[in-house]
C-alpha cells in the first residue's frame, strides 16, 4: 500500500495555472505543452475567458451609456426649471411694475404713508363737518 503525495492536491490545484512545480519533468510555461488535446483544451479556456470578459466590457459600457443619459436628462429637467424660474420671477416683477404705474398714473387711488387713501396727495390739514 502506497502513501497519498501530501501535495498531490497543491500539484492539481496549481498546474492548470501555468505555475513551475517542484518534481515535473516541465515545469510549467517555461516549458509549454507538447500535446495537441491539452493545447487546445487551454485554448478553449482562454477563449471562454475571452467572451466572459468581452460581455463584462459590453455591460460597463451599456451601464457608463445610461449613466450618461441620466446625467444629460437630469442637466436638462434643472435647465427647465431654472428658466421657469426665471420666467416667473421676471413676469411677476413685470406685474407689480405694471400695477405700480397703474396706482401712480390714477390721482387720489393710492393711499399715502397713513394708508388712508383720502389723504393721498394731501398735506393740507383734514377738515370735518360737524353735524348739526
Amino acid at each position: 500500500m502506497t502513501t497519498p503525495d501530501p501535495f498531490d492536491f497543491l500539484k492539481k490545484l496549481w498546474a492548470p495555472m501555468g505555475l513551475p512545480m517542484a518534481g515535473s519533468p516541465f515545469p510549467g510555461m517555461m516549458f509549454p505543452s507538447v500535446d495537441v488535446a491539452e493545447i487546445e483544451k487551454r485554448i478553449a479556456d482562454m477563449k471562454s475567458v475571452e467572451g466572459w470578459l468581452s460581455l463584462n466590457l459590453e455591460m460597463v459600457r451599456a451601464t457608463i451609456q445610461g449613466m450618461e443619459a441620466q446625467k444629460a436628462t437630469v442637466q436638462a429637467f434643472q435647465a427647465v426649471q431654472q428658466g421657469a424660474t426665471a420666467a416667473a420671477t421676471a413676469a411677476a416683477d413685470a406685474a407689480a411694475s405694471m400695477v405700480n404705474a397703474a396706482t401712480a398714473a390714477q390721482p387720489g387711488a393710492h393711499a399715502d404713508a397713513t394708508g388712508d387713501p383720502a389723504d393721498a396727495g394731501s398735506d393740507a390739514p383734514r377738515r370735518t363737518r360737524r353735524r348739526a
